[in-house]
């Protein structure tokens, strides 16, 4: 049975066979806006105390006390790299990960970047650097061994025996360089403007060398001078010099000092000529070459200074050991 409420009304069929009808003395409409009121005030106050919480959380991690880098240990490092490599660490945490978080978090700490920033100035057998929380950052090297220093291009490098760069000289060791090549004192490696002078030289007490000191080599390792005109820029892991020019000029450093009882004040070399020069503390000079194995130039060097040269070394200019047929040598007076 159905009845129709007027003309227009014509959504104003009841059907009185439906199990359900509303009831005008029960406010449903009002309890279910109530609750839909509390449903939502309820998701809010869990947003926002998750949201709390997460910030909460963000400080603990990167922020606080707790997880910041306080210690950084470097082990299997000389001084000097220790010390380079302590001012590249702390450098880095100065930075900052997306322009937000501070680096001094332990979580945050990129040791990728740090990886390669420290491979850009130094060339080591090994390299490991490790996080261990809550604050520290071990850095562990294996450093290749320096077997010469070198100038180019304006700049002291040390190398291996197979003629790589291993880093940049520090200050310090540029400093305690000794008996550099006219022209290239002291003042331009130290501040600008200074000068220097040798403790010996104004100290009253000091005694003459005895003969092993004056043997002795003017720097604990060789000190190679690039005469090239190339302005290359090398970068650690770069090969610089051949393994034989290395060879030899270790060679020299060893034994010419015996010979010649003089030590040695620096070498340079020049790649067009394949010449190694020896400049002696005594203020002569000797030539080499690659070519000629230095066993059987050191032999020849010895007789000349004692068939052709005798008591005379003080007068000496140079001798040349370049060729295999002759020896040249010549005196500061004359030409022999």
């Amino acid at each position: 049975m159905k009845i129709y409420h007027g003309k227009n009304n014509r959504s104003g069929i009841r059907d009185f066979n439906r199990r359900r009808y509303g009831n005008p003395l029960f406010k449903k409409n009002a309890y279910r806006s109530r609750s839909h009121d509390f449903g939502s005030i309820k998701r809010w106050a869990v947003v926002i105390t998750l949201s709390v919480a997460f910030c909460v959380l963000l400080w603990y991690l990167f922020w606080s006390d707790t997880f910041q880098i306080n210690n950084i240990k470097i082990e299997g490092a000389s001084a000097e790299t220790e010390v380079t490599l302590q001012e590249m660490l702390q450098q880095n945490l100065k930075k900052r990960r997306w322009l937000i978080f501070p680096q001094t978090s332990i979580f945050l700490y990129n040791t990728n970047d740090v990886a390669l920033d420290i491979n850009k100035v130094f060339y080591f057998d090994q390299f490991e650097i490790h996080k261990k929380i809550p604050h520290t950052v071990l850095v562990s090297v294996r450093e290749k061994t320096i077997a010469v220093t070198l100038y180019t291009a304006n700049e002291f490098f040390a190398l291996d025996e197979s003629g790589f760069v291993i880093r940049n000289l520090t200050k310090r060791e540029r400093i305690a360089l000794n008996d550099l090549p006219e022209g290239l004192e002291i003042a331009e490696i130290g501040e600008l403007g200074a000068e220097s002078v040798k403790v010996a030289d104004i100290d009253g007490n000091t005694s003459e060398p005895s003969t092993e000191e004056k043997k002795r080599n003017s720097n604990s390792l060789p000190l190679i001078i690039d005469r090239s005109k190339v302005e290359t820029k090398y970068k650690p892991g770069e090969e610089v010099l051949s393994a034989n020019i290395i060879k030899t000029i270790l060679e020299a450093s060893e034994r010419l000092p015996d010979i010649t009882n003089s030590g040695i004040s620096w070498f340079s070399f020049e790649s067009a000529a394949d010449t190694i020069e020896v400049a002696l503390k005594d203020g002569w000079h000797i030539f080499l070459t690659t070519m000629i194995p230095f066993e059987t130039q050191s032999d020849r060097l010895g007789l000349v200074l004692k068939e052709k040269i005798s008591g005379r070394r003080s007068d000496l200019e140079y001798i040349d050991l370049r060729y295999d047929e002759r020896i040249f040598f010549r005196f500061k007076e004359s030409l022999d």
